[in-house]
């Protein structure tokens, strides 16, 4: 007895030093940035110099003013536009992927889809500055088939934003869902045709409802990422663009540090809470489906 109370010990011990560096990394590099600025955005800071000690009222004066919640609305509804671009991009193409028999074919795809992962967002970014500029591809094509007469201004528009960020942000859609949707059972597929449901009917009832998993992963990383994204709103909004992200940096910028870090810190606690709404309406939707 004592010895398998001996062996159960050891295992815990051994496992706990497993997870040791692990966790001395997350409290170095994840906790610990945290901690500091909750601390910078308590200060009063003046011109790079911090003035006096902790207090609420750089929270109480963001909290009190209506720009904050139009800032914070207007970057909430981006990112949700983009997520939701995202899915409706990114499922016909992770759905055609499970359903072709070809594998060089399958492969193309995912090379593909792939490809913006291995290439930095600001090389992408300015890719998509030079086909919208003012004599990008897009406006000479348009202007060459007679369609407009002078070039649009697209760049340095909320338009070109939302289509930055959903090429960029697109692949994290497609991986989970590729992956759920290309392990699902056919026989679910076949058990649905043998009970009469017709092809549309078997994807609104079988295939959808099986990947509701999928696509929440995939909205959870997509709409954090746009929800926080700086490089694409700045390079391709301008700086004057009403986000978030290139307000802080604005912010930054003025060396008012204790209102970046207070809305840095408001962003964070907003992202979590957006992130715990949308995980619990996937649990509802799975038991609402098992039910």
């Amino acid at each position: 007895m004592q010895n398998k109370q001996k062996k159960v010990q050891s295992k815990r011990k051994g496992a706990f030093l497993g997870v040791t560096p692990a966790i001395i990394f997350l409290l170095v590099f994840f906790a610990a940035p945290f901690v500091v600025l909750l601390y910078y955005s308590l200060l009063t800071i003046e011109q790079g110099d911090i003035v006096s000690g902790p207090t609420l009222q750089r929270y109480i004066e963001l909290l009190s003013d209506p720009f904050t919640y139009y800032l914070f609305g207007r970057t909430i509804g981006l990112s949700f536009l983009v997520t939701a671009l995202s899915v409706l991009l990114g499922y016909p193409v992770a759905y055609l992927h499970s359903k072709l028999k070809n594998p060089t074919l399958k492969t193309i795809i995912l090379a593909i889809v792939s490809a913006p992962l291995l290439t930095s967002s600001l090389i992408l970014t300015f890719g998509w500055i030079v086909i919208l500029g003012k004599n990008g591809m897009v406006n000479n094509l348009l202007i060459s088939l007679n369609i407009i007469d002078e070039p649009l201004k697209i760049l340095f528009t909320m338009s070109a934003v939302i289509i930055g960020l959903t090429q960029v942000h697109l692949p994290f859609m497609i991986v989970p869902l590729v992956s759920t949707l290309q392990n699902l059972p056919s026989d679910l597929e076949d058990a649905a045709a043998d009970l009469g449901a017709n092809k549309w009917q078997t994807f609104w009832q079988v295939t959808l409802p099986q990947s509701i998993p999928s696509i929440t992963s995939g909205v959870t990383l997509v709409f954090v990422l746009a929800y926080t994204a700086f490089t694409v709103p700045s390079l391709m909004g301008g700086s004057a663009m009403q986000l978030v992200s290139v307000y802080i940096w604005n912010t930054v910028r003025s060396l008012a540090w204790d209102t970046a870090a207070a809305l840095s810190s408001i962003l964070l606690l907003t992202s979590l809470i957006i992130i715990s709404i949308i995980n619990f309406v996937s649990r509802r939707l799975t038991k609402w489906q098992h039910s």
